[in-house]
């Protein structure tokens, strides 16, 4: 193995490896132990909590609003603006204000893809024990599936889009080795890239399954392999494997906070989301992924999300601020999130982002009311309502909380999707991700630049952006990559 650092340093894109050497010396340090292999793995491989992975994309969806206020500037950062209007050039307008480094999430991912790969293609090979080696690379597997579902997920059209079907539909270069040749990666298929994907999980979870071993929450355990298979395959519409994937959590992992006893809400010790928050299996990140500037500016909560929540959900009082009218003078905004602060004193609880065991519950109702849905199985809808019951009963007012009885299957699931956005409201891009699977409907933004000027946004039923833009920058490097189709021009209020 030679010089292996220098391949981290440098991916930027997909380009040439001649190309890297030109722009970045190299360094040394070559592994050669299990444990420097873990090392390397967490520096370079795990998004850790100075990384940007997609800061912008938490405001792509109808959980978020434009507020305007005495206090605001006029007019508003355009950077900020390009993308809550669905504007194809974002990118460079954001750019052209000092934050184009914040769009970079291509790179990103394709840079902590190379992290991975290198762990993975050296690890065999080094000073170490077996069960060091295989647990390692059951998270390494783990990790190079979460980025793969990330990228296709933000860059290519979702796996059950009605109109074609996922081995005729464009998705993301696959990245599973550490060569940087000079062969330029093409698109592969959106269902290449899930049976990637799958295949990467499934070794993952063979792996960590051997030991079970406990793990620092910054890590990926067994449990942590299993949720995100579960919500892979909720997102392949496989619903039994799916399920199977959330009962091998839940049967390790099945706790659930109880708002009923939580009391003020603090970021110490009362954490909605993140690593100090006793449901969270996996966490990874900043908080900036959700409270970063210039995005921040006026846009937070919207009343769409708001008003879905019921009187008595204790999620909608503890974990949404309402400000007060006498304070519009100070603050522009109206209402406000307080899942992820920035307000950590332990560095550790920078780790805001998180895969929490109430996502097993909600992927594991949902498909079986699928399976209700397709087969009329009667039995399906009660273990989805004993899914659903489970986690509102610590979630609503105990004084008030009744459990939900067996419906329709078409009414069931609409209220399974919203119980959904209400639980994993500004985590991760679930909202965002979980309306493109829903059949990517039209959704509004309503801008306000000032306190006098109201401006309507409309994302239609199926609109290009729903699919993000490839960067030019990343186009300019790789000549073997096509762009997804554009909305055509500048978008305009109606």
């Amino acid at each position: 193995m030679k010089k292996l650092l220098v391949i981290i340093i440098v991916a930027l894109g997909m380009t040439s490896c001649k190309k890297f050497l030109q722009e970045y010396s190299q360094t040394d340090i070559t592994p050669k132990s299990t444990r420097d292999f873990g090392n390397l793995l967490f520096t370079e491989g795990y998004p850790g909590r100075n990384i940007f992975l997609q800061p912008w994309m938490c405001y792509l969806d109808d959980d978020v609003q434009c507020y305007s206020g005495p206090v605001m500037q006029d007019p508003r950062p355009p950077a900020a603006a390009g993308i809550f209007q669905w504007q194809t050039n974002f990118d460079r307008l954001m750019a052209a204000e000092g934050y184009g480094y914040k769009t970079n999430t291509w790179g990103e991912y394709y840079r902590l893809l190379l992290g991975v790969n290198v762990t993975l293609g050296g690890v065999d090979n080094s000073v170490g024990s077996q069960e060091e080696k295989d647990i390692l690379k059951g998270q390494a597997y783990t990790l190079r599936a979460f980025y793969h579902f990330m990228l296709v997920n933000i860059y290519a059209k979702p796996y059950n889009d009605s109109t074609t079907t996922p081995d005729k539909s464009p998705g993301i270069p696959i990245r599973i080795t550490a060569d940087l040749s000079d062969v330029f990666l093409a698109r592969n298929t959106v269902k290449e890239v899930y049976e990637q994907i799958t295949q990467d999980l499934e070794q993952a979870t063979r792996l960590l399954d051997k030991y079970k071993k406990s793990v620092e929450t910054y890590h990926i355990s067994h449990v942590a392999a299993h949720l995100l298979a579960s919500r892979v395959y909720l997102y392949m519409e496989n619903w039994e494997k799916c399920i199977a994937h959330a009962d091998a959590v839940l049967r390790q992992r099945s706790m659930l906070m109880n708002l009923n006893t939580w009391g003020d809400p603090d970021p110490e010790t009362h954490p909605l989301a993140g690593i100090n928050n006793e449901e969270t299996i996996f966490a990874y990140g900043s908080p900036l992924e959700q409270l970063n500037f210039p995005f921040t500016i006026g846009y937070e909560v919207s009343y769409n999300l708001y008003h879905s929540f019921e009187d008595d959900d204790l999620r909608k009082q503890i974990g949404i601020a309402v400000i007060p009218p006498f304070m519009k003078q100070y603050i522009p905004v109206e209402l406000g999130q307080q899942k992820i602060t920035n307000t950590y004193k332990s560095q550790d609880s920078y780790f805001a982002n998180g895969w929490r065991t109430s996502e097993a519950y909600l992927n594991r109702a949902e498909a079986y009311i699928q399976l209700y849905k397709t087969r009329g199985d009667a039995g399906a809808a009660a273990e989805a309502l004993k899914s659903l019951n489970a986690l509102r009963s610590y979630r609503i007012d105990m004084a008030s909380f009744k459990a939900w009885d067996i419906k329709p299957a078409d009414e069931l699931l609409r209220m399974c999707r919203q119980e959904r956005r209400r639980e994993l409201f500004r985590e991760e891009l679930h909202r965002w991700f979980d309306l493109r699977r829903y059949g990517m409907p039209a959704i509004e933004h309503i801008y306000t630049p000032n306190e006098t000027t109201v401006q309507v946004f409309r994302l239609e039923a199926r609109d290009p952006m729903y699919v993000m833009p490839i960067p030019d920058d990343v186009l300019n490097r790789n000549p073997a990559l096509v762009q997804n189709p554009l909305y055509s021009g500048t978008r305009k209020p109606q």
